[in-house]
This record gives C-alpha cells, structure tokens and sequence, in this order.
C-alpha cells in the first residue's frame, strides 16, 4: 500500500472551512488504485471526536471523505505499470519537485460501493502509508467509528461524466 502521488497543491474555497486539491491524488491499496481527483472540496482533515490531524499527511482524510460522503471510491480499472507510465507526470512547484496524476479518462475509471468499516479501513491504511505514526492511525481509525453523519449520507453518487467538469464535495 503506498501513495503513487504527491501532497496535492490546495486553494482556499469560497465554501467556508473548506479547500480544493489542484491535482489528482493516487492511492493504492491491496491491488487496487484509488483516485481522489483534482477539483475535491473537503475540509482537509477528518475530525473525529474534535481530534484535529491536520498537522500530518491529509491525503488519507480525503479519500475518507469521499468514501463517507458518497458510500464510494473511484476505482482506476488500469495495471499499476500502465497508470506509472502514463499517467504519472513529476512537475516543479515553488523549486519542488512533486509526482501528480494527469486527468485519467472515464472509460478506465469506476465506483465501487465502500461499506462504514472498509470506508474507516482505508483511512487507517491511508495514514499509515502516509508515515503518520501509528498509534495516531489507530486512534483516528477508532474514533471514526463514532461517525453517525454516515447514516445521512451516501444518498449522491459520484457521477463519473462530470468528474473534471464538477467539483467534489465532501
């Protein structure tokens, strides 16, 4: 399990409280690649019982939003190879040197429906390749069982046709 991407670049949103990752994020997880687009709206951070994780990684929270938010994840139906050699690109930001993900269309792309504990597993799993310590992965993976907005949402599929074209948001 590790993340194929970067940190993405974020810019504060006109939604209070929230901001917008400028590039795609990759995880990927048991065999399976996970994308978190460009253009997500999020909080930045999971706050499980008011424990705030931002000062770490919070590539992790964002795919755990959108796994809460929708009861999905975005799936990228390509070999591990073919999205490194394609889709991969390292570009410089503020004399940095990042790995992004180009936009990957949506005929390799699907959603597959995540439940309440695989949704709380991938953040877990998330942070740990995030190199969070892990006492602090398993304290966020135990508080976020305590999520009850979960039972109000999942209700909004993620509609792959304006994955680009629309923002996100969780």
């Amino acid at each position: 399990m590790s993340w194929l991407t970067d940190k993405s670049p974020i810019l504060q949103s006109d939604i209070p409280n929230k901001i917008e990752t400028l590039h795609n994020q990759i995880y990927y997880h048991k065999g399976n690649a996970y994308l978190i687009p460009r253009g997500l709206v999020s909080d930045n951070y999971t706050i499980p019982l008011g424990i705030n994780k931002s000062k770490w990684d919070v590539r992790a929270s964002h795919l755990h939003d959108i796994a809460c938010k929708y009861h999905q994840v975005i799936l990228i139906n390509l070999s591990l190879p073919t999205i490194i050699d394609n889709y991969l690109e390292d570009i410089t930001i503020d004399d940095k040197d990042i790995t992004i993900c180009k936009d990957i269309p949506k005929e390799y792309l699907s959603t597959m429906e995540v439940s309440f504990n695989k949704a709380n597993n991938l953040l877990k799993d998330a942070m740990v390749s995030s190199g969070i310590p892990t006492r602090y992965c398993k304290l966020y993976r135990f508080a976020v069982n305590f999520n009850l907005n979960w039972l109000f949402t999942g209700k909004d599929k993620i509609d792959l046709n304006k994955l680009y074209k629309d923002n996100i948001i969780t």
